[in-house]
């Protein structure tokens, strides 16, 4: 049984009730289930190492590595900004190089507990409750994580070992790392850096997972996001064909509809188109087509509208281009000259009908 990995140092020291809070007790649940691999982030080699001794030592110890040989310097307990100014002293002030923060076991709260295997997946929940229970330790007051020490077949029982450390001890020390621009992780137990324990402090007995493509090279990683936008657009190809498909079959169907004829039986055909003979045109639309049909000198000075067309009275300068617009009326049959006059001037005054158009 592998051990809990940190949480990314970018995310930094865990917060109760994070934006995240809810979905991390399905991503532990992902891991078991899954069978993911779960690096041991507190053996990985780091450049400058920070160690915190057990309460009753009153230096903090640092450890530099970035020449090769190793150099330890000691400090005097101090308040966060005098002990951040020497820890920024030794790393010449170059900030951005990961520390990794060792504390003795002397210093941190271990017990061992029997649990159910089936309690996996929700351990680190199942934990930071019996912890509140059987301790003055508050979850939200202390960092904490566990690691499988043994597992019994025949019992389905977990021997978990639960490591806590309250954040009055380490705070300090993180503070300080932070005012002098030294991220932290991880945060091991152990009184030294070959024999620490399967945890890291800061990720709360939360699970992570290795990188998706460990060692990508950035062309690597193009090809992924192009193929990745390949298979996008040929989804949306795809349903952009399968709605072009549809839309035709409906066209096809209609067509044949249409083919077919009408389907509805010849009493109901016969009443329709009693009806339809004795619509009235639109009185609105009929003045709107002949207003705008109407050459210029000509003028519509009434209009009556029945079941027959459009009985039009024109005053026009020009009878045959009056005429000749009329039939270009929408929705109405050419016109049929009933009575003509002349009216004042050289105007004449015309009596027009526009039949209506049957369907």
């Amino acid at each position: 049984m592998s051990a809990p990995s940190a949480v990314p140092s970018a995310i930094g020291r865990p917060q109760a009730g994070g934006r995240f809070a809810r979905l991390r007790p399905v991503l532990d649940a992902a891991v078991r289930l899954v069978g993911f691999a779960e690096p041991r982030t507190d053996r990985l080699p780091a450049a400058l190492t920070v160690r915190l001794g057990a309460p009753g030592e009153a230096a903090v110890a640092m450890i530099d590595r970035r020449g090769g040989e190793a150099r330890t310097y000691r400090f005097a307990a101090a308040d966060p900004a005098e002990l951040a100014e020497r820890i920024a002293a030794v790393a010449g002030g170059r900030g951005g190089a990961r520390v990794k923060v060792l504390v003795d076991p002397a210093a941190c709260f271990l017990r061992s507990l029997d649990l159910p295997s089936a309690a996996l997946p929700r351990m680190r929940a199942l934990l930071a409750e019996a912890l509140e229970a059987a301790t003055p330790f508050r979850a939200d007051s202390v960092y904490s994580d566990w690691f499988v020490e043994g597992e019994d077949l025949a019992a389905r029982t977990l021997r978990v070992r639960h490591v806590v450390i309250k954040k009055a001890r380490l705070d300090p020390l993180l503070d300080a790392l932070a005012q002098a621009g030294l991220p932290v992780g991880p945060v091991a137990v152990g009184r030294d850096e070959d024999q620490t324990m399967p945890v890291d402090l800061l990720s709360q007995g939360h699970r992570s997972l290795k990188a998706l493509f460990p060692g990508a090279r950035t062309g690597d990683v193009v090809l992924l996001a192009g193929a990745a936008l390949l298979l996008v657009a040929a989804f949306w190809g795809w349903r952009g064909h399968q709605d072009a498909t549809l839309a035709a079959l409906d066209d096809a169907f209609a067509a044949t509809r249409r083919t077919a004829g009408p389907s509805l039986p010849p009493p109901v055909q016969a009443g329709l188109a009693a009806i339809l003979a004795g619509r009235t045109p639109p009185l609105v639309p009929t003045w709107d087509a002949l207003a705008a049909a109407l050459p210029e000198g000509t003028s519509a000075t009434a209009l009556h509208l029945d079941g027959s067309g459009a009985l039009v009275t024109l005053t026009t300068r020009s009878e045959a281009e009056a005429m000749a617009a009329l039939a270009r009326v929408p929705g109405l049959g050419p016109p049929a000259l009933r009575s003509a006059a002349d009216g004042p001037g050289a105007s004449r005054t015309l009596v027009v009908l526009l039949p209506g158009r049957r369907p």
